[in-house]
């Protein structure tokens, strides 16, 4: 018994004396590598093949299968140099239809008629359907055929602002009822808006000013 158990501790040692064959399997790798081959040029058929074994090769070696011509078709007419600014074009035709004369776009354009409708003045707006709006100009966005001013006026007791096309067909007629007190060097004048510069309600003086357009236009009419 006790020769046994002086061996048993010698017993964990074999798995050693296979350690070397194990390390070196391990060791023992394959590596490949590549070398680079250019492609091998096509060999051209031999001169004189009978025509009964041409069917048995493929369609790509048959010497007849050569690469057919593209056919390259010109390009199609630019529209570019029919109308280079085909944004304008549209926008000069629409203008044409909607202003004819030119009449709304001078009254409107600020910049070169001295005579122009100016932010600060109180304009009256006829529609064809509709009350007219009376109001202060508030500011003039120059816009080409989206041109259009904003009024400020008060109803009830309420502000009311309206944002108006200058160019739109249901406009009857824009007048002209006051011009600005003093000259104004603000193209928006949104700070009317606040409690201290509101204009407040306009009414009388639309009143006033429709009042002596009709006793003219009465005066004019009995003469």
């Amino acid at each position: 018994m006790a020769s046994l158990s002086t061996m048993r501790p010698l017993g964990c040692l074999r798995s050693l004396w296979k350690a070397p064959d194990m390390i070196q399997s391990q060791i023992t790798r394959r590596c490949l590598s590549t070398v680079y081959s250019q492609r091998p040029k096509r060999v051209p058929l031999p001169q004189g093949v009978p025509e009964q074994f041409l069917s048995q090769l493929p369609t790509r070696m048959r010497p007849e299968n050569t690469p057919k011509p593209i056919k390259v078709f010109n390009p199609p007419p630019s529209a570019r140099k029919a109308c280079k600014d085909p944004v304008a074009k549209v926008t000069e035709s629409q203008l044409e239809t909607l202003d004819p004369k030119g009449e709304r776009k001078a009254l409107f354009d600020y910049r070169r008629n001295p005579r122009s409708v100016r932010p600060g003045d109180i304009v009256r707006v006829t529609f064809k359907n509709g009350d007219p709006f009376n109001g202060v100009v508030l500011s003039i966005k120059l816009r080409g055929i989206d041109t259009s001013f904003l009024l400020r006026n008060e109803l009830t007791r309420v502000a009311v602002e309206m944002s108006v096309k200058v160019f739109n067909p249901n406009i009857q007629s824009v007048e002209i009822v006051q011009r600005a007190q003093r000259k104004i060097r603000r193209a928006r004048l949104y700070y009317m808006r606040s409690r201290k510069h509101d204009r407040r309600s306009v009414e009388n003086i639309a009143n006033a000013y429709v009042r002596q357009k009709k006793a003219f236009m009465g005066a004019g009419s009995r003469k």
